[in-house]
């Protein structure tokens, strides 16, 4: 089976529609959840991504409460998080990075920036390796 290089949870259809395309488009593969709950349950049966996009505002588990239970557990502790969000509170994105969030993206939002984001948390976490080295 191969590395999923990209998990993305995000409860907008289109912007997860559009995130697999610019993903999709630059080789990645991606998983997708649509809150933390799912995204949790999908992560107990596929091998760890070696990148997550998490929104902040989800139904049943948001995104906070999902990067502390990643951060909890031995398995996906160490997996960059990137939060992207249209959250303008800034008590809660301080509350995501306390939480864990390796990196926090405003919507809205320029692909490249997201891809560039996306490749140096990688390569900070795996060693100065390129995304598609790593995965």
């Amino acid at each position: 089976m191969a590395t999923t290089d990209v998990l993305v949870v995000e409860d907008s259809p289109a912007l997860s529609m559009l995130l697999r395309r610019v993903l999709e488009n630059a080789g990645l593969s991606m998983l997708e959840a649509v809150d933390g709950m799912q995204a949790h349950n999908v992560l107990q049966r596929a091998e760890a991504p070696v990148c997550i996009i998490t929104e902040i505002n989800m139904p049943r588990m948001d995104g906070i409460d999902f990067i502390r239970v990643l951060r909890e557990d031995p398995r996906f502790c160490n997996i960059p998080i990137i939060v992207l969000t249209g959250e303008n509170d800034d008590h809660r994105v301080e509350k995501a990075r306390a939480a864990g969030a390796t990196h926090v993206i405003y919507k809205p939002f320029d692909i490249d920036v997201l891809f560039d984001v996306i490749e140096g948390v990688v390569r900070d976490v795996y060693g100065g390796q390129a995304l598609r080295s790593a995965c």
